[in-house]
């Protein structure tokens, strides 16, 4: 989408409804007008834990068996310990692999 010179002036208040105002005022103006331009009646639902399989799976990458990594894991993909121990158990059971150190 090209962005136009009288876009330029437009603000949050100018967003049509109060979920293009929260997208504008969370994720910029730029993005709302996208939306509004490319998805013109669409519905659009996020779920709350829409990025769990890739997290998961970044998780089951990176781990080494080490309890700093572990740890690094929890940080970076802002997920609880259990949960990541979670993952990486599931992952071990489908791999056969030594269990985690405790």
């Amino acid at each position: 989408m090209e962005f136009k010179p009288w876009m330029e002036n437009i603000t949050i208040e100018d967003m049509p409804n109060d979920d293009l105002k929260f997208v504008a005022q969370c994720a910029g103006i730029k993005t709302a007008l996208t939306l509004i331009f490319c998805l013109p009646g669409l519905i659009v639902n996020i779920p709350k834990h829409a990025l769990k399989k890739i997290k998961e799976r970044y998780i089951i990458k990176e781990y080494d068996g080490t309890k700093m990594t572990l740890n690094r894991l929890v940080i970076e993909c802002e997920l609880s310990q259990r949960h990541v121990e979670a993952v990486i158990r599931k992952e071990l059971r489908k791999a056969k692999k030594p269990p985690l150190p405790k």
